[in-house]
């Protein structure tokens, strides 16, 4: 007779302590009725699977009851069971830098070669968000499987049908992995099953659909194990214990099936070698997300003011590597204090996130920065004893700063400076500007902003020297919408100060921006934002914009390096100021919003940023890149993509840029413009909304907060972003060195009494 098919049924059980609603009081509970049930079941059923914790989770198990770790090795040496690898923490790879990704994975896994006896071969991807960036991060941490869900992956790919869901490779420009498929449509199955909601028969019915004439494979589950017996409140589970009775009733049943059989997850390697290589990631999708509720931006700028949270956690990033600029022989040092920010980045902080665990992160993370700081001031201390110069500058970068202006805030005391100075590096003069002056009742200078052109060498210092001159500071402002320079060309509006039209006269004559007549309703249509305008709702569903009429004020008399615009704006939730910079000698405009909050709790709060205008661009080879975790992707523009776009009527959008380094940009073959944003001083996301019409535009929105089901956010009082638009010929190399350089900037100190450095 002929051999029947086999269904092979393997698994993944995710446990993770760190659960964003599971207080430390259920921990013990949790061990007790989610996690040993899987234990048990392995001992007493022919049932085979893997089990996967984040490596704090370990170590919180191995506290609170040593014999379940004791236990599970056993399995693992027996082949019953295998350990899928995770990390040390459970981490949003695609929205945190590459460092911290591969720390993560390198601590993981060198804690879990001393617990398990064996080599774990699968990587359960954090929370199974994706990006192509991350496949080189896998492969040079030995990792060559990792294991995401197939419904994702077949919105971008057409995933063959008669393949199922055997084993497949992705690849992108760094290299090649295999992929273990999981699938939400059957995890979320099992969880209807196991509380009750499908009857046995049902779901044996839905597992058996999925066999073939010829052996295949069958993600039976792959998802959280605190679905048992416990109350999940983000899941909706009731809990009552009669969870495990119903798993080891489909076990039991299974059992009398000759055709299927339980295996361990690698097991599918051999089973079924993979053979197809697709691409995974899309111009877009460049982020995979788990479910329509999880997309990745949910962990960006949703939660508990994640954008808050998240630049606290840019911050040490940046202050970790400027101390180790600054002394770069301890590399354990630099690790360690990496490893706490991991700990930091945490997902379970970002969502459902309970008071206390939300209190120790505040802790844990404000601890860091403050260490941190103190480090860096010690460490200034001693190299800059010697000088007796009017400020020292340093430069923490491990490449030399080219003459990219730099802003220093300087306070003075009340008898030092009368009317102006000039600033002189090594006894020549170099090219200066103050800005923001503000004078004491004597008519002396109290505090302003200096601007100037600097040189320094990579992890050195130069020093400055003041010389006050009798020149009047010109601050004469008047009334003007257009500023030219010799590089920079921009036309703002009346309306909201938004940008009618921005031109790089080096790069190219035609207009960047895709200028509308300006809407002078109630403009709230996504697709007809206009550049440099913000898009925000409230808890009530109100929407509100900027569009309100407003005086534009520029000054640009005795200004060498940059010309100031600005404006000010009394909005419903509170007042804005936006302050434009047009750079002379480069192509560059910086904005700066610095909004002041009355209270306001917003559901979406968007910076539609640039409308490019699309006409002025070679569309064959237009892109987009940006890092999304790793290192910088190029995605192709080809297809129309609304990342701003709600999935549904709870949650705002369908994705986000990582743009992990800071950095994003478009363009074509022969110029493109790059926007940089300091993540640390305020934390966004790109999106984009891009489709081909008669008039294509391309809209480069940044986001502070969207909704979806665990936003809870509430702002008082002041908030600034900001915003460097740079042009660029064909190549973005220069642009991404100087975002580079912008990103750790300089520090800045004083050794003269009369003077205070405010870095």
């Amino acid at each position: 007779g002929k051999k029947l098919s086999k269904l092979l049924l393997y698994s993944i059980f995710h446990g993770n302590l760190n659960y964003s609603s599971i207080p430390k009081e259920s921990f013990h509970e949790i061990i007790d009725s989610c996690y040993w049930p899987i234990l048990d079941a392995i001992k007493n059923f022919k049932f085979k699977t893997g089990i996967e914790f984040s490596v704090n989770t370990l170590n919180k198990i191995q506290e609170i009851d040593p014999l379940f770790i004791e236990e599970l090795k056993k399995l693992i040496v027996q082949k019953k069971c295998e350990f899928i690898f995770s990390g040390k923490e459970q981490i949003i790879s695609p929205l945190i830098p590459k460092e911290i990704n591969e720390l993560n994975l390198n601590d993981g896994f060198n804690e879990i070669k001393r617990i398990f006896p064996v080599r774990p071969q699968i990587a359960y991807v954090h929370e199974q968000i994706f990006s192509n960036g991350l496949i080189p991060i896998y492969l040079k941490s030995k990792f060559k499987n990792v294991m995401l869900i197939y419904e994702t992956a077949s919105q971008t790919c057409n995933l063959n049908k008669k393949q199922g869901f055997s084993p497949i490779k992705i690849k992108s420009d760094e290299g090649q992995l295999n992929v273990i498929w999981n699938s939400r449509n059957a995890y979320q199955n099992f969880q209807k099953y196991v509380s009750g909601q499908t009857k046995k028969q049902a779901y044996l019915d839905f597992i058996l659909k999925n066999k073939k004439l010829e052996d295949s494979c069958f993600p039976f589950y792959g998802s959280d194990m605190e679905i048992f017996g416990y109350k999940n409140p983000v899941l909706g589970l009731k809990g009552n214990g009669d969870e495990v009775k119903r798993f080891y009733d489909i076990l039991e049943e299974i059992k009398k099936h000759n055709e299927l059989d339980f295996v361990l997850p690698s097991d599918l390697m051999n089973f079924f070698p993979p053979s197809k290589t697709i691409k995974i990631c899309s111009a877009k999708y460049p982020i995979l997300g788990k479910k329509e509720e999880s997309v990745v931006t949910r962990w960006a700028v949703c939660g508990r003011d994640n954008s808050k949270n998240n630049s606290l956690c840019y911050q040490a990033f940046k202050k970790i590597k400027t101390l180790d600029n600054l002394r770069p022989k301890s590399l354990n040092l630099k690790n360690r204090y990496l490893s706490e920010l991991v700990d930091c980045w945490g997902s379970d902080y970002r969502t459902h996130t309970e008071e206390e665990k939300f209190q120790n992160f505040n802790k844990n993370i404000h601890t860091l920065n403050h260490k941190l700081e103190e480090k860096i001031e010690k460490s200034l201390l001693n190299t800059s004893k010697s000088s007796k110069a009017d400020l020292i500058i340093f430069n923490p970068n491990a490449t030399s700063w080219k003459k990219i202006p730099i802003e220093i805030k300087l306070y003075f005391k009340p008898q030092f400076i009368a009317s102006n100075f000039q600033v002189y590096s090594n006894g020549k003069k170099i090219k200066s500007q103050l800005e923001d002056i503000k004078f004491f009742k004597n008519g002396y200078i109290r505090s302003a902003t200096l601007v100037c052109n600097l040189s320094v060498l990579k992890r050195s210092q130069t020093s400055l020297t003041l010389k006050e001159v009798n020149i009047k500071p010109n601050s004469e402002k008047k009334l003007s919408s257009l500023i030219k320079t010799k590089s920079t060309e921009i036309l703002l509006s009346e309306y909201g100060g938004t940008i009618e039209n921005i031109k790089f006269h080096t790069l190219s004559d035609k207009p960047l921006i895709n200028a509308r007549k300006s809407f002078r309703h109630k403009n709230t249509d996504p697709m007809k934002l206009l550049s440099g305008q913000i898009f925000t709702m409230n808890k009530d569903c109100k929407k509100f914009n900027d569009l309100i009429k407003t005086k534009i004020i520029s000054e640009t008399k005795n200004q060498s390096i940059r010309k100031k615009f600005s404006c000010n704006l009394e909005l419903p939730f509170g007042d804005l100021t936006k302050i434009f910079y047009v750079y002379e000698d480069s192509p560059r405009i910086d904005l700066r919003f610095i909004f002041t909050f009355k209270d306001y709790s917003p559901t979406v709060f968007r910076i539609n940023l640039i409308n490019l205008d699309l006409n002025n661009f070679d569309n064959a080879s237009l892109s987009y890149s940006t890092n999304n975790g790793g290192n910088m992707e190029t995605f192709s523009l080809k297809e129309p993509i609304f990342h701003d776009n709600p999935t549904n009527s709870k949650i705002s959008s369908m994705c986000c840029l990582g743009s992990t380094n800071c950095l994003f940009d478009v363009g074509d073959k022969n110029h493109g413009i790059t926007i940089y944003s300091d993540k640390a001083e305020c934390y966004s996301v790109p999106m984009i909304n891009f489709k081909k019409l008669s008039k294509s535009s391309l809209h480069m929105i940044y986001s502070i907060c969207e909704l979806d089901d665990t936003t809870l956010t509430r702002w008082k009082g002041r908030k600034e972003i900001s915003f460097s638009i740079l042009g660029r010929k064909s190549s973005l190399v220069q642009n991404k060195k100087i975002c580079e350089s912008l990103f750790l900037g300089l520090i800045c100190k004083s050794n003269n009494p009369n003077i205070t450095v405010k870095n």
